[in-house]
């Protein structure tokens, strides 16, 4: 379901534009992923000492920077095509779905998605790009930092400013 969202806003990139891909992408991507447990990841323990708006400010701010991410780079068409390859069982309930982007001339591009059971339904708790380099991982080392040097709303901001900035390139 995934995959084909992303290629219908891919081959609609320029009618869309950045809003209209967000806005398609925006609905999908909210049900097919945990943000409250990819946000609540990337900042580990410190979650704990959050307070519930803020809980819920942060997963709103990492949400709106997942879709925006997702809209900015599935900009365009040019024959791409999507193909899950299998699925391998992980830790805690979890399966990695292997899958990978082929590119119109041919390259093959691993995106592989770590899934887990939540409430009955299958969602997508991170994003391992190029097979193997996980998003959460490397947001997680980027935003302890900022939450611990910045502070909280320094880090919720900067989320959005990223967004934000993704809309005017």
């Amino acid at each position: 379901r995934l995959n084909d969202v992303l290629l219908e806003v891919m081959q609609n990139a320029d009618d869309l534009g950045f809003q209209g891909r967000y806005d398609r992408l925006a609905p999908e991507l909210t049900e097919l992923f945990d943000f409250a447990l990819m946000a609540r990841t990337s900042i580990g323990r410190a979650w704990s000492k959050l307070e519930p708006a803020q809980q819920e400010a942060l997963t709103d701010a990492f949400a709106n920077l997942s879709i925006a991410t997702f809209a900015n780079r599935f900009s365009g068409y040019s024959g791409e095509s999507f193909t899950v390859t299998g699925e391998t069982p992980g830790r805690a309930g979890t399966v990695m779905v292997e899958n990978h982007l082929t590119t119109g001339d041919g390259q093959q591009i691993p995106i592989n998605y770590l899934i887990r059971e939540n409430d009955g339904r299958w969602q997508i708790v991170d994003v391992l790009l190029d097979g193997k380099i996980s998003e959460l991982a490397t947001k997680r080392s980027e935003y302890t930092s900022v939450l611990q040097n910045q502070g909280f709303d320094q880090l919720v901001d900067s989320l959005n400013q990223k967004a934000a900035q993704m809309a005017t390139n």
